[in-house]
């Protein structure tokens, strides 16, 4: 016995328990609210820029776009230089020395990233913590430590830092928008799935369709459906034949009693 479900009886049963769907998505956006404001710890990030310019040594055989291919090839060599041990223990000594910030080698090593767009002779050192002034405290040391070591370690005539970093106003991480978006999407399917959980568990008869088709039972007749307004006010309210039988019995306290109402049976 195979039951099939139509379009139109799919919309019913979300109408019918739009409720629950409504609430579970609720649900869902406060437990996402709650998760991303008072259980993940906020990132702040903030960015010192820098470009680097090598030095020449045979002017005559060089020319400006090998010049700047060979600046382009050599971010990579600064990236690992940012955040090799030359540059990160002298950052970790002017960190805690200057601003009393005490941080391993290894936390600080993850907390910097070096960024370059693609084909630019410019990067940028990208300092990620909870506190927004650490984030640019330590992209301002960490490119000024590399603007001093690199002129001392690689053979370059100059390195400019273009912008420094900014005390971040946001976090970049956890986007809260996203998470909101999440906790109601996953909260709303969870919704729709219950709702049609209870209604597949549900074998209550609803209509005569259920009886035909599914019961394959033949309908031998139809009760019209009585509201539970109609029902209390047929409870309360007495028909018109009882009230006149009522009204029509007198009542009397005084009445003599027949010798054929005394004799016993």
């Amino acid at each position: 016995m195979e039951e099939t479900i139509s379009l139109e009886e799919l919309f019913q049963v979300l109408k019918k328990k739009a409720l629950l769907i409504i609430m579970m998505t609720i649900a869902g956006i406060g437990i996402a609210a709650g998760v991303t404001f008072f259980l993940i710890t906020p990132k702040y990030d903030s960015a010192a820029q820098l470009i680097v310019q090598n030095s020449q040594n045979d002017a005559a055989n060089t020319n400006l776009q090998n010049d700047i291919n060979g600046n382009v090839l050599m971010i990579n060599t600064y990236k690992d230089m940012i955040k090799g041990d030359v540059v990160i223990d002298a950052v970790q000594k002017e960190l805690s020395d200057k601003y009393q910030y005490t941080y391993s080698n290894s936390e600080l090593k993850s907390m910097i990233e070096v960024e370059q767009s693609q084909n630019s002779q410019m990067f940028q050192i990208v300092a990620t913590s909870p506190e927004p002034r650490k984030a640019a405290t330590i992209a301002n040391t960490t490119a000024m430590v590399f603007e001093q070591k690199a002129e001392d370690v690689l053979a370059v005539n100059k390195v400019t830092i273009t912008s420094k970093g900014v005390v971040p106003s946001s976090a970049v991480f956890p986007n809260n928008k996203l998470n909101l978006l999440i906790g109601a999407v996953v909260g709303l399917m969870i919704g729709v799935g219950l709702a049609f959980l209870i209604e597949l568990l549900d074998k209550t008869v609803k209509d005569e369709r259920f009886i035909a088709e599914v019961l394959e039972l033949p309908i031998l007749g139809q009760v019209s459906e009585v509201s539970k307004k109609d029902l209390a006010k047929s409870r309360i309210e007495p028909t018109g034949t009882d009230h006149a039988s009522q009204t029509e019995q007198p009542v009397s306290h005084n009445r003599k009693t027949t010798p054929r109402q005394r004799r016993r049976v």
